[in-house]
């Protein structure tokens, strides 16, 4: 009996393949300044990532081979310094390492009780510190802004539609949702309000002013104009740094107008252009 197992066939191998990596690695990210930011793929490199599925198992060395040939010569060029296109991170090699030994462990944090699962409530909890939450919020680290966003925008819907939303439906609601940000969010609210069934419509975009901020008086006039059409106002989406400008609406107005109004507050940010940091936090009428 053949037993059958995902180990390779010879570790030492294995590790002078991995040192490889590493010291390429290591080169790569020291010397990206020596590289052009971007590089159009020749012909001949993009037919290659069009080929059909291969048929036959290759070694890892013959894989990682082609890696170094068709893959690291052709970035994004968001590591790269003069990298000024998009707010994308930049990532490091500290990260790396940290993605590698994360991999290694393949923990599966929906659960369980281990050491990962500490980790990631830890670093939650970290964050609500430096960010001045109380002890009992509750937080999620997700993949990125989108996921937050929806994430967070689900938790609005839900809590403010004044029914089991969860159990009954979209169905069920006594009137259609409305949320509101400024003509400046980022497109992953549309998409966020599509996903959650209530469709593009559901978020109205209100004006923003010559500063690209967000227009209180015409955020008061859409809202007031919804109730009296029969609309449910459930949440304003505020952005504390826009893709577009930086920039960052007056929260603290904002937060009043949805205190007074029985409105949700969801804060988007911060989309700048040098980095991506997101911080969610949403507020009821208890602001």
């Amino acid at each position: 009996m053949v037993e059958e197992t995902l180990d390779p066939a010879d570790w030492e191998t294995l590790r002078v393949l991995a040192r490889r990596v590493v010291d390429d690695a290591i080169n790569y990210t020291r010397d990206v300044r020596d590289r052009p930011l971007w590089q159009d793929m020749p012909p001949e490199v993009r037919t290659r990532f069009r080929s059909p599925a291969p048929q036959k198992g290759r070694p890892l060395a013959e894989v990682y081979d082609d890696l170094v040939t068709n893959l690291l010569p052709y970035p994004m060029g968001n590591i790269h310094p003069r990298f000024w296109m998009w707010y994308m991170g930049s990532s490091n090699f500290t990260g790396a390492l940290g993605d590698f030994l994360a991999a290694i462990i393949g923990s599966n944090l929906g659960g369980g009780d281990h050491a990962a699962a500490e980790i990631d409530k830890q670093v939650v909890n970290w964050l609500k510190e430096m960010m001045g939450y109380p002890a009992t919020s509750s937080g999620t680290l997700v993949s990125g802004g989108s996921m937050a966003n929806l994430i967070g925008l689900t938790v609005a819907r839900n809590q403010m539609s004044g029914i089991d939303l969860r159990e009954l439906g979209l169905g069920a609601l006594n009137a259609p949702l409305r949320f509101y940000g400024s003509d400046q969010i980022h497109s992953c609210h549309q998409i966020a309000v599509e996903a959650m069934g209530m469709g593009n419509r559901a978020l109205c975009r209100v004006p923003s002013d010559a500063a690209c901020r967000m227009d209180l008086a015409a955020l008061h006039r859409v809202v007031a104009n919804d109730r009296a059409a029969g609309l449910h106002p459930a949440c304003v989406i505020a952005t504390a740094g826009t893709v577009n400008t930086g920039a960052i609406d007056d929260l603290a107005a904002i937060a009043d107008f949805c205190a007074d109004e029985g409105l949700w507050l969801h804060v988007d940010g911060l989309h700048q252009q040098q980095g991506a940091i997101h911080v969610r936090f949403q507020r009821g009428s208890d602001r």
